[in-house]
């Protein structure tokens, strides 16, 4: 029983009615309304998918980082963090074709830096598409020419087998350590020790001998990277054709020794190596996780806005169905208006129950992208390295911003069938 127009029961029968009528309005008005509820829809699922991909790259930067700290870091011939997202620093020619090359053998003089414990010259062409094959199994890899030092600098761990010796870099021996997600997809149970494995690409690929498996030890500059393949960087300059800018050193200072100090005494040395004189700029970059997390700080930030400005076009769309179908709703219910204004009925009780029709209409583009928005968050983490996780925020503000949507939108209708003069609406026909 009713308690009035302004009486709890009254509320409550009022977001009844309004429900009922919003899905009768998606049986009468169905293209209209499905591409209300299609584009809360997307809006919802790209905040959904968006942020759990962000939220689970960022648990697993903090998982890497706060165990261990930061004990490396990196020489390159050109600073990657700071120009991957703003482009090149210089206008003629970027600093990755500009900067000369890094010579190698000046791991060994870094090594003897002091406060530096060990250096290793490697080549990062994991960006580059390259592929393993063995025995009619494919996977594509990400590939590195590495030193015979390189294992005591990197801090994974041989699982079996051993790593390359130094004769064997040094005579560019074939020779391959996998990673245990390689060997598993190509070479299934089966021991992949002094097996053959095609590494390279097309016509180019080459024939190694696989002498080792690897864990790769947690670093952000790994990233969420599988299917590491390492070979003796003389092997890969020679066989693999290995562009030679893409020489990096990876710096171990002693456990004793501050990381800043340790790298201001590397930065010192490789501007001695490089022959620069006082006041002459580097061509070169010294590169920490700190910088990654930094890079990735600002990516989060341009991954954000495209989140906030793709699902604002799609609660746009959806929004301006609202509108369409409210007044199209008030005027097919125009007479009915009038009745319940003539018996009493509030202003305010007929907003309210417009407002709650509309909201409904959104509310339900908002729980579709949610289940679609976990189903694709589901897939994410079945088929690739991406930890994908759905933050709790992510859920509260796809809710709200539907009910929102559906206020919004649905208040100029909510007015104008609050406004109706019921003499005249009365006389609608």
């Amino acid at each position: 029983m009713s308690t009035g127009p302004g009486g709890g029961m009254g509320f409550v029968s009022t977001v009844a009615e309004g429900i009922a009528v919003a899905f009768d309005s998606i049986g009468a008005n169905k293209i209209r309304s499905g591409l209300t509820i299609l584009g809360v829809t997307i809006g919802v699922l790209v905040v959904m998918v968006m942020a759990a991909v962000i939220t689970g790259i960022n648990g697993s930067f903090s998982e890497l980082m706060s165990p261990r700290g930061i004990t490396t870091f990196w020489v390159a011939h050109f600073d990657f963090t700071s120009t991957t997202l703003s482009g090149p620093l210089d206008e003629d020619e970027p600093d990755f074709l500009k900067n000369e090359p890094l010579d190698p053998d000046w791991a060994e003089e870094l090594g003897r830096v002091p406060g530096i414990q060990s250096a290793a010259a490697f080549v990062d062409l994991s960006q580059e598409s390259y592929e393993a094959s063995a025995g009619g199994e494919r996977v594509e890899i990400s590939l590195l020419g590495a030193g015979a030092d390189y294992l005591e600098i990197d801090g994974g761990d041989i699982i079996a087998g051993r790593w390359f010796t130094q004769a064997e870099a040094e005579r560019r021996a074939q020779v391959t350590v996998i990673d245990s997600a390689t060997a598993v997809d190509l070479f299934g149970n089966r021991d992949p020790l002094d097996r053959e494995v095609r590494i390279g690409r097309g016509s180019e690929a080459a024939v190694f001998r696989v002498i080792g498996i690897y864990r790769v030890a947690p670093n952000l500059f790994a990233g969420l990277a599988t299917h590491w393949v390492w070979v003796p960087f003389a092997t890969a300059d020679k066989v693999l054709r290995v562009w030679d800018r893409m020489v990096s050193f990876v710096v171990r200072p002693e456990p004793e020794t501050e990381l800043q100090l340790a790298i201001d005494a590397t930065h010192a040395r490789m501007r001695q190596l490089r022959n620069l004189r006082p006041g002459e700029e580097d061509d070169f970059a010294i590169m920490t996780e700190d910088q990654l997390l930094e890079l990735w700080g600002q990516l989060t930030g341009v991954l954000f806005a495209a989140m906030v400005g793709l699902s604002s076009i799609g609660l746009m769309v959806g929004g301006v169905g609202v509108i369409g179908i409210m007044m199209i709703s008030v005027t097919e219910r125009t007479r009915e208006i009038g009745l319940r204004k003539a018996m009493g009925g509030r202003r305010r009780d007929i907003m309210w129950q417009f407002l709650v029709e509309a909201a409904t209409l959104t509310l339900l583009g908002g729980a579709t992208g949610m289940l679609v928005g976990g189903a694709i968050v589901w897939a994410v983490n079945q088929l690739t390295p991406l930890p994908a996780v759905v933050p709790l925020w992510s859920i509260l503000a796809a809710l709200a911003a539907s009910v929102l949507t559906g206020i919004g939108f649905g208040l100029y209708p909510a007015s104008r069938a609050a406004g109706l003069d019921p003499i005249d609406a009365l006389r609608y026909e």
